[in-house]
């Protein structure tokens, strides 16, 4: 049976299909090459917006965009799939490597995380035309290190709000997780013996709760990448989707050679 496609379905209202963890990391896998395929889709289209004698139009970058949104849409709606049917692996996910597990948030990366990157690129962009404009050119328009006052004002109220609605998520979590010490819990966890039937259902409420978390932040992930691409102008969008690819990609190959050497290496004396 091949693995599903990562492709969004059309949006006909049709129920995505909850799969099981094994069939989720199956998919993570489509995932990632989608989002290599996305990657060089999007370097092509930044190169060509370099050429003067024939750039795109920014309805051609627009919609370039948009069909990479739709695939991280795409890839949250499968995970909440999955999600309903076993919370658990999507806080311990097997199908990232360790290193990336190290800085899960609430099952993902922190939405905050997306700010910093436009930060960051811009900044490293901004410096790579600064021979060029001390010298008395213009800085080149297009990419991040051209952003306008606005945008960055934008950037920062959105930052800010970002922010506070991360501490409500983690607030949440800090609610669910010390659910865990209940008195029903600690009942049912004494008296000489487990009840394991009574503990079985007592830990599908707590399941319950942090499936809301990770609801709560996979939504704030997506809301945060569509707003940060909402305050760029197309070209900008494309440099910005650019780095989100390259930092998850190399992120995640790091990881799992990091992995594949740990596993290959004895263990010390």
């Amino acid at each position: 049976m091949p693995p599903p496609s990562p492709h969004p379905p059309h949006r006909n209202g049709n129920h995505v299909p909850a799969p099981s963890g094994e069939s989720f990391a199956k998919f993570f896998e489509c995932w990632i090459s989608e989002q290599s395929r996305d990657l060089a889709a999007l370097r092509s289209a930044a190169s060509a917006a370099t050429n003067p004698a024939a750039p795109p139009d920014d309805a051609e970058l627009r919609r370039l965009v948009d069909r990479v949104l739709g695939h991280y849409e795409h890839y949250y709606r499968t995970k909440s799939a999955a999600a309903s049917t076993d919370v658990l692996r999507m806080f311990s996910p097997s199908w990232t490597s360790t290193t990336e597990n190290l800085y899960l948030w609430c099952g993902g990366w922190r939405p905050t995380a997306a700010l910093h990157l436009l930060y960051s690129k811009s900044g490293a962009q901004l410096e790579t035309q600064l021979p060029v404009f001390l010298a008395g050119g213009g800085l080149r328009a297009g990419d991040l290190g051209d952003l306008s006052a606005e945008q960055l004002q934008a950037a920062d109220q959105l930052q800010r709000i970002t922010v506070s609605k991360e501490r409500e998520i983690e607030n949440a979590a800090a609610s669910a997780q010390e659910s865990l010490a209940t008195v029903k819990m600690v009942e049912l966890a004494g008296g000489g013996g487990m009840d394991a039937e009574g503990m079985e259902m007592e830990m599908r409420s707590k399941a319950d709760g942090m499936r809301r978390v990770l609801e709560m932040a996979d939504g704030l992930r997506l809301e945060t990448m569509r707003e940060v691409v909402a305050l760029l102008r197309p070209s900008q969008a494309v440099h910005f989707l650019i780095a989100a690819a390259e930092l998850h990609l190399a992120v995640h190959e790091f990881g799992r050679r990091k992995d594949g050497d740990g596993a290959a290496s004895p263990p010390p004396a």
